[in-house]
């Protein structure tokens, strides 16, 4: 007697486990050619997605890659090797599919989306029924739509069995998805490669052959060889909700006062931390602390600590955002922030105008205090200072053109968003990387 078997029955569980189990026959796909932009020759296809590869790693092309770019990767490849031009749309997709291979790779499981097109079933047949998400498959096994989202559950993928740019630029915008696993025609990729780039999500879409929507067939095994793609680095993967949550922290009265000093009677600097310790999102601390850490802790496998210093970096970039906040109320007229009354209509402009002085100061001291070397405090004051000259200059265009106010072109615009808005996340970065 055999000692190979398939797989117990309920009524056989207590039987004797055999040495192994026989895997399910593999579920047969139509038969059908592949339409006239994707070549029918599966020969073909292989050697593209090799040579696609091959062009991305010789370039050492860095995703995300613009649409016009990879356009003209695409020709490229595509007389390199020698087939006709109605291919290049599907040449593109294996160009950016391969630049996106080793990003995808380091991305859990459990943060990465599989999209299946309902197209894959057996249409005659299926009976699957269909909710507001798309199709709810029954594992009726006429199809290879069951393969693919049992294995993918089983890793910890959340899977969809639908279709449309429609349904991938909402699953983008949850920021619930770090990477995306599609199947899908040419035609639904071409229109979701938009969102993909803008929001540079990685992934990694497979080709349908056909895009008539009906017994639509795939490539099996390269989308089962993406679905199980994982990286070798295992190393840390920063935690940004926890991280988020510290900065804000870093930001009540008690912290403040140990970062910044006690001080005895002193009305400048209790209006000062009050302010400090007001609503607000801390993007720029939390941006400093993000670079900080992650070049710190570059191919560490431990949590990423954070200590005082890093506190101390945080709460000084914030002092010069709040003080600029206090000195733009005053200028804009602005009443309201934070859904309160602003500094200067609380406790008068010349007040006010001293706090947000005091906290410029308080910045500057707190980076002259950081445990670094002259020479990189030297350097992040520099920094810091150019920042406010930048910062300076833009919100004088703004007021300039207040006081002369005419239609202003797109550059304009720019440039005063360059010079007014930019700044702060600029000085933030490099003051982060610095330290």
């Amino acid at each position: 007697m055999s000692d190979v078997s398939p797989a117990p029955t309920p009524e056989s569980s207590d039987a004797p486990a055999p040495a192994f189990v026989l895997p399910q026959k593999a579920i047969p796909q139509a038969c059908r050619p592949a339409q006239s932009n994707v070549p029918n020759d599966r020969a073909v296809r292989d050697r593209l997605k090799l040579l696609a590869a091959e062009h991305v790693d010789r370039d050492d092309v860095v995703p995300p890659v613009p649409m016009a770019e990879l356009r003209e990767r695409a020709a490229a490849l595509r007389e390199e090797a020698d087939v006709d031009a109605i291919f290049e749309d599907y040449i593109a997709v294996l160009l950016s599919n391969a630049s996106w291979r080793e990003t995808l790779a380091q991305v859990p499981y459990e943060r990465r989306l599989l999209l299946i097109p309902k197209c894959l079933r057996v249409e005659e047949r299926c009976p699957a029924p269909f909710d507001d998400f798309g199709l709810l498959c029954k594992e009726c096994g006429l199809c290879s739509i069951q393969e693919f989202t049992v294995e993918a559950e089983r890793l910890g993928y959340a899977v969809l069995v639908a279709e449309g740019s429609a349904i991938v630029r909402s699953m983008i915008e949850t920021g619930r998805v770090e990477a995306v696993v599609g199947v899908s025609c040419l035609n639904v990729l071409e229109k979701s490669f938009p969102h993909m780039e803008a929001a540079a999500v990685p992934a990694v879409a497979i080709p349908l052959l056909q895009d008539d929507c009906i017994d639509c067939t795939v490539d099996l095994d390269w989308v089962w060889d993406v679905i199980h793609l994982t990286g070798e680095d295992q190393t840390y993967r920063l935690d940004l909700e926890a991280l988020k949550d510290d900065v804000q922290s870093w930001f009540g009265p008690a912290s403040l006062d140990a970062v910044m000093g006690e001080v005895d009677a002193d009305p400048t600097a209790d209006i000062a931390r009050e302010w400090m310790a007001r609503s607000g999102n801390r993007w720029r601390p939390y941006l400093a602390s993000c670079v900080n850490i992650a070049l710190r802790f570059n191919g560490s496998d431990e949590e990423p600590g954070r200590d005082d210093e890093m506190r101390k970096l945080a709460v000084a970039i914030e002092c010069f955002h709040k003080a600029s906040l206090i000195h733009d109320d005053i200028e804009d007229g602005d009443a309201i922030r934070y859904g309160r009354p602003t500094l200067h209509v609380e406790h008068g402009e010349a007040v006010a105008i001293n706090v947000g002085d005091f906290l410029v100061g308080e910045g500057y001291r707190l980076i002259a205090e950081l445990d670094a070397p002259a020479d990189v405090k030297v350097e992040m004051l520099r920094i810091a200072a150019a920042g406010h000259v930048t910062l300076s200059r833009g919100q004088g265009r703004e007021l300039s053109w207040v006081r002369d106010p005419r239609p202003l072109s797109s550059v304009d615009v720019l440039k005063i968003f360059k010079q007014k808005t930019a700044p702060a996340f600029d000085v933030a970065l490099q003051l982060g990387a610095l330290y």
